[in-house]
C-alpha cells in the first residue's frame, strides 16, 4: 500500500513539474515555461530556469500553452480583445472568439498580450483616498504606505502613494509637478490597454520599494484626441517618460515595454543625473 501511495505523489509531482507552455523552436529545440506574448517582431517567452527568450517568427516552428490563454491581439489592420489563444504553428496563430475558431497569418501580428496579471501580484487591499500630487515647490508622493488596488477586468490596477494622477485629458505642464532629487516616471495610462495596466502595476511596484526616489506622474488619456495628447504630439498609447533627479528628460519609451526596457530606461535616468 505504501509503495502504490509513493507512486501516486511521485505521478502528481512529476505532471506539477511538466504543466507549463511550450515553445519549440526551428532547430528542435524544445522550452517548457511561460508565453509571454509578442512584441517588437518577436515572441517572448521565460524559461522554466527563469532565462527570457525572443524570437522572431521565422526561428519559432510551435507554441503551445498548458491551456487557452486569454489574450488581446493588434493585428495590421483589425484587432481581437479578450480572445482565446491556442497555439501557434505554420507561422498561423490559433485563436477562438465567441466559439469560432479564428485563424490569423503571423505577418500581419503587431503586438499580442496575454491577459493575465504578473507573477507576483500580491492580494488586494481595501480602497482609500486618492494620492497626492506630487510638484517641485511642495506636496510630494510619499513611499512605504499601502498600495491600494482598483479591479480592472481580470486585471487588478496598482494605486499607490507613490503615484499622482496630474492629468484627466487636459492640458498639464510636466515640469511644474516634477519632484526634484527623484527620477520621475510620466506614465501616459490608456486604461483599455492590459499592457498598460501591466507595466504600470510593475513601475507602481519599483517605486513602491524606492523609498520615494521613483515617482510616477499618471495622465489617463481617453484617446488620441485628448487635449494633452495634441499638445505633445502623442500618436501611440501608453507611453512612459522617464526624467532624471534634475527634472530632465532622458527616455521615452513609446512602443515597446519589457520589464527590461523599463529597468534599462531607469539606469539611464540614474545616469542622467551625474
Amino acid at each position: 500500500m505504501k509503495s502504490i501511495i509513493c507512486f501516486c505523489l511521485l505521478g502528481v509531482s512529476v505532471m506539477a513539474v511538466q504543466a507549463a507552455d511550450t515553445m519549440t523552436l526551428s532547430n528542435g529545440q524544445v522550452v517548457k515555461g511561460r508565453f509571454n506574448g509578442f512584441a517588437n517582431r518577436k515572441f517572448e517567452f521565460k524559461a522554466e530556469n527563469g532565462t527570457v527568450i525572443s524570437e522572431y517568427p521565422v526561428n519559432v516552428k510551435t507554441i503551445i500553452p498548458e491551456a487557452p490563454l486569454k489574450v488581446s491581439v493588434m493585428l495590421a489592420l483589425s484587432n481581437y480583445e479578450n480572445v482565446e489563444f491556442s497555439s501557434f504553428d505554420d507561422f498561423t496563430l490559433h485563436l477562438a472568439k465567441d466559439g469560432n475558431n479564428v485563424d490569423e497569418r503571423v505577418i500581419m501580428l503587431k503586438q499580442l498580450t496575454v491577459n493575465r496579471p504578473p507573477e507576483d501580484v500580491p492580494p488586494p487591499a481595501p480602497d482609500k483616498p486618492a494620492p497626492v500630487v506630487g510638484s517641485k515647490n511642495g506636496g510630494t508622493a510619499p513611499s512605504g504606505e499601502a498600495r491600494e488596488w482598483k479591479r480592472a477586468g481580470k486585471w487588478r490596477e496598482i494605486e499607490s502613494k507613490d503615484s499622482a494622477i496630474i492629468s484627466n485629458g487636459e492640458e498639464v505642464e510636466i515640469e511644474d509637478h516634477l519632484k526634484m532629487g527623484s527620477i520621475n516616471i510620466v506614465h501616459f495610462h490608456y486604461p483599455k490597454a492590459l499592457v498598460s495596466i501591466r507595466e504600470g502595476n510593475y513601475i507602481e511596484a519599483l517605486a513602491a520599494k524606492s523609498s520615494n526616489r521613483i515617482v510616477i506622474l499618471k495622465i489617463l488619456a481617453p484617446d488620441f484626441k485628448a487635449p494633452i495628447c495634441e499638445a505633445l504630439g502623442i500618436k501611440s498609447l501608453p507611453q512612459f517618460w522617464f526624467y532624471d533627479t534634475r527634472g530632465r528628460l532622458v527616455k521615452k519609451l513609446t512602443d515597446r515595454f519589457t520589464e527590461g526596457d523599463i529597468d534599462g530606461a531607469l539606469k539611464q535616468a540614474r545616469l542622467g543625473a551625474n
